[in-house]
């Protein structure tokens, strides 16, 4: 038995080979495809889990900043009515602290000008 073949024969037969080939590599790529699919599906659907996580802390964290803010306004008035406070109470004691103050000092340059003079003799009969 012979085999006779033409050039467009062995063209096609080399044809059929490389396309044999061909679906035998496309395969294991499809199905490492296919694999690759579901990962980046059950990725996905990790990622939305965490994304909902963190919405719920940032949620949590804007409720807690809208009191800390209130917070802080509270804080910040109660310091300017202590600043008030401190001014009143020294408005209220340095003026009459001030007068006092002045009335001793005033008093006792009297009592040293008082005590301290210098006696001096009156007239030309020596009396004094």
């Amino acid at each position: 038995m012979t085999i006779t073949a033409d050039i467009s024969d062995i063209a096609l037969l080399i044809i059929a080979l490389a396309f044999l080939v061909l679906v035998i590599a496309v395969i294991p790529a499809l199905l490492q495809l296919k694999r690759t699919f579901q990962a980046v599906e059950e990725l996905t659907v990790e990622g939305k889990r965490t994304v909902e996580g963190v919405n719920v802390i940032v949620r949590k964290a804007g409720d807690q900043l809208g009191d800390i803010e209130e917070l802080v306004i509270k804080v910040k008035d109660v310091g300017l009515k202590a600043t008030n406070l401190g001014e009143l109470i020294i408005d209220t004691v340095r003026n009459p602290l001030i007068s006092i103050i002045s009335i001793f000092f005033g008093a006792e340059e009297g009592f040293k000008r008082f005590f301290n003079r210098e006696k001096k003799g009156g007239g030309e009969d020596g009396n004094q």
